[in-house]
């Protein structure tokens, strides 16, 4: 859901339009139940796998991130599959980017996409199962054409 109300405040102008990469548990959800035009990426994934999967069942949930593991594990995480969704994805970001608005994302496949990417440095805000893919995550930032960022929390 995206918060269009100008009673809440926006980001600032350098980052509309743009995919946001930032490291899994460091506060996207927060930012875009905060502020209004920000849009969390992985509810682009799930309305995706809704198109790609249109059998797929994934029913009431509070937190996307559910749906979106329940359903790569009912596709043995087949990478094709995967693929199709994130594309499907990706159509949707560049389209609300086109409309300025802004795309959180923490979904280590699509960080080649973001135009900036934050990297939490301080291990105790990292999610649990994210810690050991760390040195990947800084391998990938620091290979990308994005904006880098190191996040001191």
């Amino acid at each position: 859901m995206v918060i269009r109300s100008s009673s809440y405040p926006r980001l600032p102008r350098m980052y509309w339009g743009e995919i946001v990469y930032a490291t899994p548990g460091c506060g996207k959800t927060f930012v875009a139940n905060k502020y209004r035009d920000v849009v969390d990426g992985d509810d682009m994934i799930v309305e995706a796998i809704s198109e790609v999967s249109p059998n797929f069942e994934h029913g009431y949930y509070d937190d996307p991130r559910t749906v979106i593991f329940r359903f790569f594990r009912y596709i043995n995480f087949n990478r094709r599959v995967m693929w199709k969704v994130y594309n499907s994805a990706l159509r949707k970001m560049h389209a609300a980017c086109d409309i300025d608005d802004v795309v959180l994302i923490g979904t280590m496949d699509l960080m080649h996409e973001a135009d900036r990417i934050f990297i939490e440095e301080d291990t105790d805000y990292v999610r649990n199962g994210f810690k050991d893919k760390r040195s990947r995550e800084q391998d990938e930032a620091e290979c990308s054409q994005a904006t880098y960022h190191s996040l001191y929390l």
